[in-house]
């Protein structure tokens, strides 16, 4: 039986230009979620930047948060779906600019 459990956490961007994973997962275990909303905070200097990958330019590329916004990514078929955090990717216009999150992980 699968159990979902809430996890929070926030993430700041050590340098800005190098985009970081939003949760750096044990070589073991994913952080397979079912859901999770992602909040730029409201102090940052600057844009912050998504993506799904640490190739491309997310200046550019990148799915933009201003400081407040916020997304929320969801599996709406729940029966294999997940999402694996360890999967995406942010990156600022400034360094130590960061976001929050809330999810729903799978255990």
């Amino acid at each position: 039986m699968l159990e979902i459990t809430p996890i929070t956490n926030q993430r700041l961007v050590t340098a800005a230009g190098t985009p970081e994973k939003l949760k750096e997962a044990p070589q073991w275990q994913t952080s397979k979620v079912i859901s999770v909303t992602i909040r730029a905070h409201t102090a940052n200097a600057g844009n912050v930047y998504l993506g799904f990958s640490n190739a491309i330019t997310f200046a550019t590329d990148g799915f933009l948060l201003a400081p407040g916004e916020t997304i929320t990514l969801d599996v709406h078929d729940f029966l294999d779906g997940y999402i694996d955090l360890s999967q995406i990717w942010i990156d600022a216009a400034n360094s130590a600019d960061g976001i929050s999150y809330v999810a729903f992980e799978v255990i």
